[in-house]
Protein backbone atom coordinates (compact mmCIF):
# COMPACT_ATOMS: atom_id res chain seq x y z
CA UNK A 1 0.00 0.00 0.00
CA UNK A 2 1.20 3.65 -1.01
CA UNK A 3 2.32 5.72 1.97
CA UNK A 4 -0.01 8.64 2.28
CA UNK A 5 2.01 12.13 2.56
CA UNK A 6 1.08 13.51 6.21
CA UNK A 7 -1.34 16.51 5.88
CA UNK A 8 0.26 19.93 6.10
CA UNK A 9 3.44 18.68 4.77
CA UNK A 10 3.66 20.53 1.85
CA UNK A 11 2.43 23.66 3.21
CA UNK A 12 5.36 23.76 5.78
CA UNK A 13 7.68 23.42 2.69
CA UNK A 14 6.19 26.40 0.75
CA UNK A 15 6.36 28.11 4.30
CA UNK A 16 10.10 27.96 4.45
CA UNK A 17 10.60 28.32 0.73
CA UNK A 18 9.05 31.84 1.04
CA UNK A 19 10.93 32.11 4.75
CA UNK A 20 14.27 31.69 2.87
CA UNK A 21 13.16 34.11 0.01
CA UNK A 22 13.94 31.20 -2.78
CA UNK A 23 11.23 29.38 -4.60
CA UNK A 24 12.36 25.73 -4.56
CA UNK A 25 11.73 25.81 -8.63
CA UNK A 26 14.32 28.61 -9.26
CA UNK A 27 16.58 27.72 -6.19
CA UNK A 28 18.33 25.06 -8.75
CA UNK A 29 18.36 27.17 -12.01
CA UNK A 30 22.41 28.60 -12.39
CA UNK A 31 22.42 32.72 -12.50
CA UNK A 32 23.39 34.51 -15.80
CA UNK A 33 26.45 35.41 -16.06
CA UNK A 34 26.84 39.80 -15.80
CA UNK A 35 26.61 41.29 -19.17
CA UNK A 36 25.32 38.50 -21.05
CA UNK A 37 21.44 37.87 -22.02
CA UNK A 38 19.77 35.33 -23.48
CA UNK A 39 18.60 36.60 -27.23
CA UNK A 40 16.10 35.00 -29.25
CA UNK A 41 16.56 32.40 -31.42
CA UNK A 42 17.33 33.72 -35.16
CA UNK A 43 18.75 31.81 -38.03
CA UNK A 44 21.52 34.34 -39.98
CA UNK A 45 22.95 33.57 -43.22
CA UNK A 46 26.30 35.19 -43.79
CA UNK A 47 27.55 35.77 -47.65
CA UNK A 48 30.54 34.33 -47.76
CA UNK A 49 32.61 35.64 -51.07
CA UNK A 50 32.49 33.19 -53.99
CA UNK A 51 35.49 31.47 -54.78
CA UNK A 52 37.69 33.27 -57.62
CA UNK A 53 36.83 31.73 -61.13
CA UNK A 54 39.87 30.86 -63.85
CA UNK A 55 40.05 29.58 -66.91
CA UNK A 56 42.69 28.91 -69.60
CA UNK A 57 39.68 28.75 -72.57
CA UNK A 58 40.97 30.24 -76.03
CA UNK A 59 37.63 30.75 -78.69
CA UNK A 60 39.67 31.42 -82.11
CA UNK A 61 37.02 32.34 -84.92
CA UNK A 62 37.52 30.66 -87.74
CA UNK A 63 37.40 33.60 -90.79
CA UNK A 64 37.93 31.11 -94.08
CA UNK A 65 37.70 27.64 -93.83
CA UNK A 66 40.76 26.21 -92.48
CA UNK A 67 41.96 29.09 -91.07
CA UNK A 68 41.71 31.86 -88.13
CA UNK A 69 43.19 33.87 -85.83
CA UNK A 70 43.22 33.87 -81.76
CA UNK A 71 43.90 36.94 -79.06
CA UNK A 72 46.82 35.04 -77.96
CA UNK A 73 49.30 33.02 -78.08
CA UNK A 74 48.92 29.32 -79.56
CA UNK A 75 51.57 26.45 -80.61
CA UNK A 76 51.27 24.34 -83.45
CA UNK A 77 50.06 20.41 -82.07
CA UNK A 78 47.27 22.55 -79.60
CA UNK A 79 44.16 20.71 -80.35
CA UNK A 80 40.52 22.28 -80.07
CA UNK A 81 37.17 21.85 -81.40
CA UNK A 82 34.96 23.25 -84.45
CA UNK A 83 31.51 24.33 -83.38
CA UNK A 84 29.17 26.94 -85.00
CA UNK A 85 25.35 27.53 -84.13
CA UNK A 86 24.19 24.27 -85.71
CA UNK A 87 26.73 21.90 -83.78
CA UNK A 88 30.29 20.45 -83.14
CA UNK A 89 32.24 19.08 -86.02
CA UNK A 90 35.06 17.03 -83.97
CA UNK A 91 38.49 17.91 -83.09
CA UNK A 92 40.83 19.68 -84.96
CA UNK A 93 44.81 20.24 -85.10
CA UNK A 94 46.36 23.64 -85.00
CA UNK A 95 48.97 23.15 -88.26
CA UNK A 96 50.51 26.68 -88.39
CA UNK A 97 50.55 29.58 -86.01
CA UNK A 98 51.70 32.60 -86.63
CA UNK A 99 52.63 35.44 -84.24
CA UNK A 100 51.04 38.48 -85.95
CA UNK A 101 53.11 41.50 -84.98
CA UNK A 102 52.49 44.85 -84.95
CA UNK A 103 54.46 48.21 -83.46
CA UNK A 104 53.10 48.13 -79.89
CA UNK A 105 53.95 44.20 -79.74
CA UNK A 106 52.08 41.01 -81.10
CA UNK A 107 48.41 41.74 -81.48
CA UNK A 108 46.71 37.99 -82.73
CA UNK A 109 48.06 34.55 -83.66
CA UNK A 110 47.03 33.30 -87.69
CA UNK A 111 46.77 29.62 -87.45
CA UNK A 112 45.55 26.83 -90.00
CA UNK A 113 43.97 24.12 -88.75
CA UNK A 114 43.82 20.35 -90.12
CA UNK A 115 40.22 19.14 -91.30
CA UNK A 116 40.81 15.90 -91.95
CA UNK A 117 39.07 14.31 -88.61
CA UNK A 118 36.00 16.90 -89.14
CA UNK A 119 32.65 15.65 -89.76
CA UNK A 120 31.94 18.41 -92.56
CA UNK A 121 34.03 21.38 -93.87
CA UNK A 122 31.29 22.83 -94.54
CA UNK A 123 30.52 25.01 -91.86
CA UNK A 124 29.34 28.61 -91.55
CA UNK A 125 31.40 31.64 -91.09
CA UNK A 126 30.90 32.45 -87.53
CA UNK A 127 32.16 28.89 -86.91
CA UNK A 128 35.41 29.12 -84.08
CA UNK A 129 37.79 26.76 -82.72
CA UNK A 130 37.74 26.32 -78.91
CA UNK A 131 40.52 25.70 -77.25
CA UNK A 132 41.25 24.48 -73.56
CA UNK A 133 38.14 24.05 -72.39
CA UNK A 134 36.01 20.76 -72.48
CA UNK A 135 33.36 20.28 -74.70
CA UNK A 136 30.94 17.32 -75.56
CA UNK A 137 29.83 16.61 -79.33
CA UNK A 138 26.65 18.34 -79.02
CA UNK A 139 28.04 21.38 -78.01
CA UNK A 140 27.31 24.57 -80.03
CA UNK A 141 27.42 28.61 -80.56
CA UNK A 142 24.27 30.22 -78.97
CA UNK A 143 23.40 33.89 -80.09
CA UNK A 144 25.22 36.84 -78.55
CA UNK A 145 23.51 38.28 -75.49
CA UNK A 146 22.71 42.10 -76.21
CA UNK A 147 24.15 43.09 -73.15
CA UNK A 148 27.63 42.13 -71.48
CA UNK A 149 27.43 41.45 -67.91
CA UNK A 150 29.35 44.01 -66.54
CA UNK A 151 27.47 46.37 -68.50
CA UNK A 152 30.72 48.60 -69.33
CA UNK A 153 30.06 51.32 -72.45
CA UNK A 154 30.77 50.18 -75.64
CA UNK A 155 31.29 46.29 -74.47
CA UNK A 156 30.44 43.74 -77.03
CA UNK A 157 29.60 39.73 -76.18
CA UNK A 158 31.52 38.24 -79.08
CA UNK A 159 30.81 34.12 -78.35
CA UNK A 160 28.06 32.80 -75.69
CA UNK A 161 28.88 28.80 -75.64
CA UNK A 162 26.31 25.68 -75.09
CA UNK A 163 29.53 22.99 -74.08
CA UNK A 164 27.18 20.59 -73.39
CA UNK A 165 24.51 20.60 -75.31
CA UNK A 166 21.32 21.59 -72.95
CA UNK A 167 20.54 25.09 -74.36
CA UNK A 168 22.72 26.95 -71.60
CA UNK A 169 25.52 29.30 -72.13
CA UNK A 170 28.60 27.73 -70.51
CA UNK A 171 31.60 30.25 -71.32
CA UNK A 172 30.95 33.75 -72.44
CA UNK A 173 33.78 35.72 -74.44
CA UNK A 174 33.13 39.97 -74.28
CA UNK A 175 35.21 42.77 -75.57
CA UNK A 176 35.71 46.36 -75.10
CA UNK A 177 38.04 49.37 -74.58
CA UNK A 178 40.44 49.65 -71.87
CA UNK A 179 43.52 51.58 -70.49
CA UNK A 180 43.92 48.83 -67.84
CA UNK A 181 42.59 45.18 -67.17
CA UNK A 182 38.48 45.45 -66.06
CA UNK A 183 38.48 48.67 -66.87
CA UNK A 184 36.58 49.98 -69.86
CA UNK A 185 37.58 53.52 -71.20
CA UNK A 186 35.60 55.76 -73.90
CA UNK A 187 38.74 57.43 -75.20
CA UNK A 188 38.98 57.69 -78.66
CA UNK A 189 42.65 56.13 -78.73
CA UNK A 190 42.95 53.19 -75.90
CA UNK A 191 45.57 52.05 -75.10
CA UNK A 192 43.97 48.18 -75.18
CA UNK A 193 41.86 45.97 -75.72
CA UNK A 194 40.29 43.62 -73.15
CA UNK A 195 39.10 40.32 -73.84
CA UNK A 196 37.28 38.87 -70.90
CA UNK A 197 36.23 35.14 -70.48
CA UNK A 198 32.86 34.46 -68.51
CA UNK A 199 31.59 31.44 -66.65
CA UNK A 200 28.09 30.92 -65.01
CA UNK A 201 27.88 30.10 -61.69
CA UNK A 202 24.41 30.23 -60.02
CA UNK A 203 22.18 31.50 -62.50
CA UNK A 204 24.91 34.43 -63.16
CA UNK A 205 27.91 35.49 -65.43
CA UNK A 206 31.29 36.05 -63.41
CA UNK A 207 34.64 36.96 -64.67
CA UNK A 208 37.27 34.37 -64.92
CA UNK A 209 40.11 36.07 -67.55
CA UNK A 210 40.94 38.74 -68.98
CA UNK A 211 43.66 39.38 -72.22
CA UNK A 212 45.29 42.40 -73.07
CA UNK A 213 45.70 43.21 -76.92
CA UNK A 214 47.82 46.28 -77.42
CA UNK A 215 45.99 48.71 -79.84
CA UNK A 216 48.31 50.42 -82.03
CA UNK A 217 48.40 53.81 -83.98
Amino acid sequence: MARRRAPGLLAVGALVGAVLGAPALTAARPEARPGKRARPGKVVRVERNPPRLTSTALVCPLIDGDLGTCHRPVSAGAVGVVLDSDGAYGRAEVLVANELPDACGPVSWNIEIDQRQLTTRDYSYSAVLVLDHAVTDTARALPPLRDAPAGRPGERVLHVLDDDGDGLGDLMITRYACDEPGRGTQSSRPLHTCIDTWLPRRDQWRHARTDLVPTCY
